[in-house]
């Protein structure tokens, strides 16, 4: 088992400088903090008080770590969460980032500190998931939206790839063959099940995949409106566009107006989520509704379950089933 010693070594830094990393001092640099950090994952290093389980007393705390919780989605997840947890008296710690290190310098932070009794962790994008295997061995856990396993974990997933089939079936069924696609952040595990679920849809169809109706976003509202002035600028702009969440898909109705293109007479455009908003926008937005705040509720139960040693050591996968909401946007009456 590598020690703290050959992580210093390897990173040609001291020892102090190895622990400042761990636990998260602001005197270190950037780069040399992501060097160590790096070399922290390459030889799968933990910290003793996590290696040794060091951790004697309960700390009635479960740590929380969010890609942005400031958004609708995370936050109705986290909302759900804390209705359950505080009910048993369990406080959260809650942690949010969009970049990968800072996630996994947070959590190595709240692990060696022995501040939190339990984790949930929502890392979409994560792409080192040997490390947080072998970090998280034997700790309470819940992935959301993760497509990691451990011992002693519980991966609760959004069933991604069956909704955005549905929905791009639904267009399919409305006459649509030039079906574009707004993509999510890049790596995000959420995204990448819904373009497979795309995909699927456009094949069952014998409609041939075009990148030329493929567009980057990063879920926010403006990379929508972006993404969407790039279809729309192709020599034959599709039909009808599938953002991969509703934030985006209310950015392209945007720019469809910008370009005085009537939805959904002239395009029709879909999201996935069905976050508050979507039933507001004008047209209404045609989504995939994810029951954000239940998902929250089930995480909660799973992480009190696994704290109270009854969720076993062996790993789980639970799949929360979506919802086709049809509205306006599609061409549809609302239903």
């Amino acid at each position: 088992m590598a020690t703290i010693k050959d992580v210093a070594k390897k990173a040609g830094v001291s020892i102090a400088t190895v622990s400042r990393v761990i636990n998260n001092s602001p005197k270190v640099s950037e780069k040399t903090r992501q060097r160590v950090l790096e070399v922290i994952r390459e030889l799968n290093f933990m910290p003793n008080i996590i290696a040794q389980g060091l951790q004697t007393k309960r700390t009635n705390t479960i740590g929380l770590i969010f890609p942005d919780a400031t958004s609708y989605y995370f936050a109705e997840i986290i909302r759900g969460i804390i209705g359950v947890v505080q009910k048993q008296k369990y406080h959260v710690v809650i942690s949010s980032s969009h970049d990968e290190n800072d996630e996994l310098r947070t959590l190595i932070s709240m692990l060696q500190s022995g501040r939190v009794d339990g984790m949930v962790l929502m890392m979409p994008t994560i792409t080192d998931s040997k490390f947080l295997k072998h970090t998280l061995k034997n700790f309470p856990v819940v992935f959301v939206c993760t497509n990691i396993k451990t011992s002693r974990s519980t991966s609760v997933i959004i069933d991604n790839f069956n909704g955005a089939k549905k929905v791009t079936s639904h267009l399919i069924e409305h006459g649509h063959r030039r079906i574009g696609f707004i993509h999510g952040s890049p790596n995000n595990f959420d995204s990448r099940e819904r373009y497979r679920g795309y995909l699927s849809a456009l094949a069952n169809a014998g409609i041939s995949k075009s990148e030329l109706y493929e567009a980057r976003g990063n879920f926010t509202e403006q990379s929508g409106f972006n993404a969407a002035m790039e279809l729309f600028s192709q020599p034959s702009p599709p039909t009808a566009i599938f953002a991969a969440n509703d934030s985006m898909a209310i950015g392209a109705i945007e720019a469809a107006k910008r370009l005085s293109l009537n939805v959904p007479n002239d395009v029709a455009i879909v999201g996935f989520d069905d976050i508050s908003t979507s039933r507001y926008v004008e047209p209404a937005l045609t989504t995939v509704r994810v029951p954000v705040f239940e998902v929250g509720e089930i995480v909660g139960k799973i992480i009190l379950k696994h704290l109270s040693g009854e969720g076993g050591s062996v790993e789980e996968k639970i799949v929360i089933p979506v919802e086709l909401v049809v509205r306006k946007s599609c061409g549809c009456k609302e239903s």
